[in-house]
């Protein structure tokens, strides 16, 4: 089933299944965050500890040897896993199906 957009009720159903990667934040207005899912505190804590670790490799990448880290591999495969869940594929998806609506307006607008 093709999901066709020809009214602003049709854009809201489409819109209702996006749009949840970034959520308004509550206390600041203008703000909105973006949530990682974590099972735990300590799930949360090695994922930080992952961050740090990439982090320092990238800052000593221009030194030869990065020796006092360990498992830079493991720490680089864990934040890109996380870094995953958190891409917007249902807004892209969205967005794909506007851009489809609007390419042959502004083509026809670029005619006149």
């Amino acid at each position: 089933m093709e999901d066709k957009i020809n009214t602003i009720e049709d854009l809201k159903e489409l819109a209702s299944h996006a749009f949840h990667v970034i959520e308004p934040c509550k206390s600041r207005k203008g703000k909105a965050t973006v949530q990682i899912s974590m099972n735990s505190y300590a799930e949360l804590s090695w994922y930080l500890i992952d961050v740090i670790k990439v982090s320092v490799a990238a800052l000593d990448a221009e030194h030869e040897s990065v020796t006092y880290v360990r498992n830079i591999s493991s720490a680089v495969s864990g934040v890109l896993a996380k870094l995953l869940n958190i891409i917007p594929l249902e807004e892209m998806d969205l967005l794909d199906k506007i851009h489809e609506i609007i390419l042959p307006i502004q083509e026809e607008e670029k005619k006149e």
